[in-house]
């Protein structure tokens, strides 16, 4: 007897196969739409009764649509973004990180209006210690077995949100939650699965630290020191995974609905009512071979054609392009559009300095007449500005460490070490400093690169207090950097990062400074 799983993580309001990039492409290889049709042509395949259908959350913001759909009454667009959602047939689902960027009324609408059940055990009401919305976990019957439902999200989001978005809630430990609970659970259950939104701070397999091990990613801990769960559904670092190790069947389907990650469990039914397991495989089941499911695209498409026209509204004409020719090249050696980022959330903070990063492996920067389009394709997330008060000393700490992501190979060539690139792409973490003049010699030990620190001709003091303007996902501890703290932030700014460039560009004669200002040797 067979007791068949499909899960999906990550698809970040990708209801459509494009990326917008090209309003009249629709071929893309990825879609909640092409999730859809696989998880429909599984179910006749096995029988619907035989199949667990779950998600690991971040669904509410990513895509050009999901943004638009912010901007929308939520009965007009977050109504008919959730009915796509809803018509997938989940069984059980968690929040992501990102499904708070937007605050907890539109979360809360989100939740209400859907159908499946989502499983929440570690983001609680702070004076009352119990799940601040969802339910603790699920008993379903699949297959004629009892299956258990757990579900967690990784704990950092009070790092990387504002406080309005996340008042009055209190984010906990998904390892000790889970801890506590599978002991629990087990007795009861035949089959134990565990939804996580949240990866692998370790390698799952040989056990090597993959990451610093902050709490974000509690992954491999779990694995190792929860034994009762069978199942171990993930998400969040984009991941493809498929595995079973320790006796856990463990999952990660990617980005954008690219796959769908596929969990089979082989057991009997033995004499005393008991299920012994006998088999578990793993598969990630690629999109791109299904059809969209034509019932998706009826809900959304009215919402995805006002999308596109959304996309071409022009926000602002500039006197020259500010593009970036490639996401890598324009990280190592600077680049037009780098450098209006940093010149705009100068003049929104009248700073010392200003921190980027690209955040966008596809990022062409603007052309002369700036779109809605262009934005959000250079400039995915919902960030917001802020102010750090930091000291000499902290900056150079800051800047070592992004001149720790690079390396010379054996050719001299300057290349980002493989940490930042797999298991997981994670160069949106790299931050270029600007106006200060600096260089960093890559054959020096991290932390001991840099040659020289100068801002306005004058070396960095180690004592002196420097404004920094940088976003708010960086200030409170996105990308392991040394020096920040949420003690350290001055201020931060109402508008996200699109209407930011809106003002910015719309008010200003703006002069892009396309003179590099950093130099690796």
């Amino acid at each position: 007897m067979k007791l068949v799983i499909l899960h999906s993580s990550d698809t970040h309001g990708f209801l459509m196969p494009t990326d917008y990039q090209d309003k009249n492409k629709y071929e893309a290889p990825f879609s909640l739409s092409r999730v859809s049709s696989l998880i429909k042509s599984e179910k006749e395949k096995y029988g619907a009764e035989n199949v667990l259908v779950t998600d690991s959350g971040d669904c509410l913001q990513g895509s050009p649509l999901a943004s638009y759909c912010h901007t929308l009454p939520e009965e007009k667009g977050l109504q008919a973004f959730t009915d796509a959602y809803n018509e997938v047939g989940y069984d059980a689902r968690v929040l992501g990180n990102h499904d708070f960027n937007y605050g907890l009324d539109y979360l809360s609408y989100y939740v209400d209006n859907n159908k499946a059940p989502f499983i929440n055990d570690n983001v609680l009401d702070a004076e009352t210690n119990t799940p601040f919305l969802g339910q603790e976990y699920k008993n379903i019957e699949k297959a004629g077995i009892k299956i258990g439902i757990m579900g967690i999200t990784t704990q950092y989001i009070s790092h990387w949100e504002p406080e309005e978005h996340i008042k009055g809630l209190k984010f906990v430990s998904g390892y000790e939650a889970l801890s506590k609970l599978a002991k629990k659970l087990r007795p009861q259950v035949d089959v134990l699965v565990a939804l996580y939104h949240g990866g692998f701070e370790s390698d799952p397999v040989s056990g090597e630290a993959t990451e610093p091990h902050t709490g974000e990613n509690e992954g491999y801990k779990i694995l190792t020191q929860i034994p009762e769960i069978d199942a171990f559904l993930t998400g969040h670092q984009h991941r493809r995974l498929n595995l079973v190790q320790n006796n856990t069947a463990i999952v990660q389907p990617g980005y954008r609905g690219e796959a769908v990650a596929k969990v089979i469990i082989d057991f009997d039914k033995i004499s005393d009512g008991n299920v012994k397991i006998n088999d578990m495989t793993t598969e990630l089941v690629d999109t791109k071979d299904y059809a969209p499911d034509p019932k998706i695209e009826a809900i959304v498409k009215e919402l995805d054609k006002k999308t596109q026209n959304w996309l071409d509204q022009p926000i602002a004409h500039m006197s020259a392009p500010a593009p970036i020719a490639n996401a890598i090249e324009g990280r190592i050696k600077g680049a037009p559009f780098v450098n209006l980022i940093q010149q705009m959330q100068l003049w929104f903070t009248n700073a010392d300095i200003s921190a980027t990063a690209i955040m966008s492996e596809t990022a062409k920067g603007f052309s002369k007449n700036v779109t809605m389009r262009e934005v959000l394709l250079n400039y995915p997330y919902a960030n917001q500005l802020c102010i750090v008060d930091i000291s000499g000393k902290d900056l150079k700490e800051i800047i070592e460490y992004a001149c720790g992501f690079l390396e010379k190979d054996k050719d001299g060539n300057i290349k980002f070490i493989d940490r930042w690139i797999t298991p997981k792409p994670m160069l949106y973490h790299y931050d270029m400093f600007y106006p200060v003049q600096y260089e960093a010699d890559l054959s020096k030990p991290v932390g001991h690169r840099l040659t020289k620190l100068q801002l306005h001709g004058k070396d960095i003091d180690d004592d002196k207090m420097y404004r920094l303007a940088v976003n708010n996902y960086r200030a409170l501890g996105g990308g392991f950097y040394p020096g920040y703290s949420m003690d350290k932030i001055e201020k931060t700014f109402d508008q996200d990062y699109v209407q930011m460039f809106g003002e910015y560009l719309t008010q200003n004669d703006v002069v892009v400074d396309t003179k590099p200002n950093f130099k690796f040797y």
